[in-house]
C-alpha cells in the first residue's frame, strides 16, 4: 500500500464521472482535438495522479470540469458529472455556482491566480462569500480560520498581506485556503509544486494529504514530476496526445507498467547512486494534434512498435485487476 492509500482507506462514492469527454480547439488549420474521448472517475477520499507530457491534454481536461475551457475552445462531446450532477448540460451563466463549491482548482502559478490589488485575506473573504450567507465580519472570521488551517504564521497579519510580500511557498498556502473556503467535493490541482524548491514542495503535499484526510475530498492532481505522483496519488492515469494510454492504481503503475510511453517515462526519472553520463529520454516529439498519425499515436517513438501499430489504434482495455493500457503488446 502506498504512502497515500495508507493514510486514506475510506472510500464512498465517485465525486467525478468522465465520460467519454472530448475538447475541440478550431483553428486555421482545421478542428484540434486536445481531448480525444477519455473516461476516468476519483472517488471520494482518493487521488488521481495525472501525468504527460505538455500538449497531452491534461490541463484541458481539467479546465473541463470547470467549464472554463478557453475560446475558441469548446467541449464537444461526453460528459462530466460532479457527484448526481451533470456539469455539460448546465447553462453557462450557472456553471459559476460549482465554483468553489463544488470543484475548485489551485494552479501552479499563484502571482498569476491571485490578484494583485486585493489582500490575500480579501480574495479568500470573496471566494467564501460568493457561496455562503453571511456578513462581511463572518467572512473574514472564515478566512482567517482557512489561513490558520493552512498553517500560514500569524494570519491577522497575513489577513492584510498583499501576494507580492508573501513567499512562493506561503502563496501557494494561501491558494489552497481560497480553493478550500467552501469546502469542495472535488479539488483540482495544476502542478502545484512545480515552481517551488524541494523543501517546500514536501511541505505543501503534506498539507494537502492533511486536508484531504479532514474533509474526505478528491483531487485530481495534474504533474509532470512523477516522484511527487507515487507519493501523492492513489490511482495514477498517464496521458498522451489527448488520449489515456494507461490507467491503474500507483502501485499497479510504479511496479507493472504496461504501456511503452509509460515505461519510457518511469526510464527518464533520476535515480540516487546511478551511474550513468547523460540521463535517459524519449526519443522524437509529440506527434502534430492536427495530424495525427493512423493507428498508435505513440508508434512513431515507440521501440516495440510494429507495422500493425501504425495502422489500428488500440483501445484502452482492462488487462486484469483494473489495471488499463492502450497497447497491443500491453
Amino acid at each position: 500500500m502506498s504512502t497515500a492509500s495508507a493514510a486514506r482507506t475510506s472510500e464512498g462514492g465517485p465525486v467525478l464521472t468522465v465520460q467519454d469527454l472530448e475538447v475541440t480547439f478550431a483553428t486555421d488549420q482545421g478542428p484540434l482535438r486536445a481531448v480525444g474521448g477519455i473516461s476516468y472517475s476519483i472517488y471520494q477520499g482518493r487521488t488521481m495522479g495525472i501525468v504527460g507530457e505538455s500538449g497531452s491534454g491534461k490541463s484541458v481536461s481539467a479546465l473541463a470540469v470547470l467549464g472554463l475551457v478557453p475560446p475558441p475552445g469548446q467541449v464537444t462531446g461526453g460528459t462530466i458529472r460532479l457527484g448526481d450532477l451533470d456539469v455539460t448540460a448546465m447553462d453557462e451563466d450557472a456553471l459559476p455556482t460549482i465554483r468553489g463549491e463544488r470543484v475548485s482548482m489551485i494552479f501552479q502559478e499563484p502571482m498569476t491566480a491571485l490578484n494583485p490589488v486585493l489582500t490575500l485575506g480579501e480574495q479568500i473573504a470573496e471566494a467564501w462569500a460568493l457561496h455562503r450567507v453571511g456578513t462581511a465580519v463572518d467572512a473574514r472570521e472564515a478566512a482567517l480560520a482557512m489561513l490558520e488551517r493552512v498553517q500560514i504564521p500569524n494570519p491577522i497579519e497575513r489577513y492584510n498581506n498583499y501576494p507580492h510580500q508573501m513567499s512562493g511557498g506561503m502563496r501557494q498556502r494561501a491558494m489552497i485556503a481560497m480553493a478550500l473556503a467552501c469546502g469542495p467535493s472535488l479539488l483540482i490541482a495544476d502542478e502545484p509544486t512545480t515552481a517551488l524548491d524541494v523543501t517546500i514542495q514536501a511541505q505543501i503535499i503534506e498539507l494537502m494529504m492533511e486536508i484531504q484526510a479532514t474533509f474526505s475530498m478528491a483531487i485530481q492532481f495534474i504533474s509532470h514530476n512523477l516522484g511527487v505522483v507515487s507519493e501523492i496519488a492513489d490511482d495514477v492515469m498517464v496521458m498522451y496526445a489527448g488520449q489515456i494510454v494507461e490507467r491503474a492504481t500507483t502501485e499497479q503503475i510504479f511496479g507493472n507498467p504496461r504501456h511503452p510511453y509509460t515505461r519510457a517515462l518511469m526510464e527518464t526519472i533520476p535515480r540516487l547512486g546511478a551511474k550513468t553520463r547523460r540521463l535517459p529520454t524519449i526519443q522524437g516529439t509529440v506527434p502534430d494534434l492536427l495530424d495525427l498519425p493512423p493507428g498508435c499515436a505513440f508508434s512513431d517513438r515507440c521501440p516495440l512498435a510494429e507495422e500493425h501499430c501504425r495502422q489500428a489504434v488500440p483501445e484502452l482495455i482492462n488487462h486484469g485487476g483494473g489495471h488499463h493500457a492502450a497497447c497491443f503488446k500491453a
